[in-house]
């Protein structure tokens, strides 16, 4: 199925809504929490490094572990995300309208996510949601006062932005399904901050070097985890009936036409690989079966 109006082209690969690095690179350091945060072009965990993990998990005392392959979430063989029917508010480029659609996303994948948090003694706190018509004027902490961002969550304010003009409207038109595949990706970066993965992803590669072998390959962990986190909730809500086969075909198409292109830090991970986790979260929908940080270096590459 054609992404755009018949007769255009597939589009080349591009990065996911949380993608850290691009071609063009900008870094922005900021204090964040007492550690540094750095962030760049595209970002979504996405570059995030920082803050420093500061707790000792204890189960049931609301504090998240700082863990990855053993985190609690991914450790879970049940942790499933249970069908629903969302009821999606309609989608426009207005404002409006688009902010009423992403709000109307947002309190599905809330009651989607929430009770594998509670279930597993994790905390679990709604993230901000900033939808604007572009990125011009728009500070954050995470990249100051660029402009140059796609969208992205950002873990030091709990925000997932959502810039109309960063969403390839004029190509996607009206198929809302890969607007909220993307949010989806993001909100899926934010219950890693939840639960404690990012902090030790972060904290780990900060030890690595951020930019290093090792350093990138936490970072394509982290965002084919989210793309895997993606496919369940895409799942759940198909389940429940508020998407059609076409519509999970046409998201699953677009998971394949994301990740690193050529010339690109390789942070994301291959398009392939890219689907493959989206297609493993679409058709298991088990938090376990989105454990890239157990993964083998080949299906992380």
């Amino acid at each position: 199925m054609p992404y755009g109006p018949p007769g255009r082209p597939t589009p080349p690969p591009r990065k996911s809504g949380g993608g850290f690095l691009s071609t063009l690179i900008v870094i922005i350091i900021v204090v964040v929490v007492g550690g540094l945060v750095r962030y760049a072009v595209n970002t979504g965990f996405d570059g995030a490094i920082g803050p420093r993990p500061t707790t000792t998990y204890t189960p049931g005392s609301g504090e998240a572990p700082a863990a990855t392959g053993d985190n609690p979430l991914v450790t879970d063989t049940d942790g499933t995300l249970v069908p629903a029917s969302c009821d999606y508010a309609p989608w426009g480029t207005q404002v409006e309208r688009a902010r009423a659609f992403f709000e109307s996303a947002a309190v599905c994948l809330e009651a989607a996510w929430k009770p594998v948090m509670e279930r597993n003694s994790l905390p679990f706190e709604a993230p901000t949601l900033s939808v604007t018509a572009s990125t011009a004027g728009i500070t954050t902490p995470c990249t100051g006062s660029t402009s140059n961002f796609a969208a992205f969550y950002c873990p030091a304010n709990k925000t997932i932005y959502m810039p109309i003009s960063q969403l390839q409207t004029d190509y996607f038109r009206d198929n809302w399904i890969v607007y909220l595949s993307v949010f989806a990706h993001e909100y899926g970066h934010h219950i890693q901050a939840q639960s404690g993965i990012l902090i030790k992803a972060n904290s780990e590669r900060r030890a690595a070097g951020v930019h290093s072998d090792r350093g990138l390959e936490l970072s394509r962990r982290v965002e084919l985890q989210a793309n895997c986190f993606d496919g369940m909730f895409i799942s759940s809500t198909s389940d429940g009936g508020s998407l059609t086969a076409d519509q999970v075909g046409l998201a699953t198409e677009d998971s394949y036409g994301r990740g690193d292109r050529v010339g690109d830090m390789r942070d994301h991970g291959s398009s392939e690989n890219g689907g493959r986790w989206f297609e493993n979260g679409l058709a298991h929908n088990l938090t376990s079966r989105c454990n890239t940080f157990t993964a083998s270096a080949s299906e992380v590459s």
